[in-house]
């Protein structure tokens, strides 16, 4: 072979490795922007899955809430996530969590905005809650539901037909045919 091609084949070797490391570049820092960034470069035509995800929401640097998925699918058009098998973990103002599991899931991407459904479990220190959907605003820091539940908590058991609680306030209210039941009371 002649130095010429030599040259030839040497340059474009070097061509390619610098448009190699380029776009890989250009690719890390979409990735690193966050996950919203991330979103924005998803394929706008059709649905996308993803297997695992994990979620965090912040608001002026306090994390607000942490979302764990076995899977996902994006919807880019109606910008929504539909989950499965996910745990939610949200933070309140004294450092305490509240836990929440369910095995389906939509999660609004652009309000984070939440609907749980299937099985819903809440938990935080000795209060459990049993329903089988809730919804979750963002912007209002509050949860909610529109269908029976079940409280239970050190022998006590509280039931009714809708709830809202504030994770602000740490205040919730139940309504409609409330009852509680005291096990092992004694006067």
């Amino acid at each position: 072979m002649s130095k010429s091609k030599n040259h030839v084949i040497l340059l474009c070797l070097v061509g390619l490795i610098l448009a190699g490391i380029g776009a890989g570049l250009i690719r890390e820092q979409h990735l690193s922007k966050g996950p919203d960034d991330l979103v924005s470069i998803l394929p706008t035509s059709e649905d996308v899955s993803l297997n695992r995800i994990h979620q965090v929401a912040t608001r002026d640097g306090v994390k607000e809430w942490m979302l764990d998925a076995t899977s996902a699918r994006y919807d880019k058009a109606e910008n929504k996530a539909v989950l499965k098998d996910l745990s939610a973990t949200f933070f309140l103002k004294d450092g305490r969590k509240i836990h929440l599991t369910s095995r389906h899931g939509v999660l609004l991407t652009d309000t984070k905005d939440m609907e749980v459904s299937k099985d819903v479990v809440v938990r935080s220190g000795p209060y459990e809650l049993e329903t089988e959907r809730l919804f979750y605003d963002h912007k209002h820091r509050s949860i909610s539901t529109d269908v029976p539940i079940i409280v239970r908590a050190n022998g006590v058991r509280v039931t009714g037909k809708s709830m809202l609680f504030s994770l602000d306030t740490e205040r919730a209210v139940l309504t409609g045919a409330v009852e509680a039941v005291f096990e092992n009371w004694r006067l």
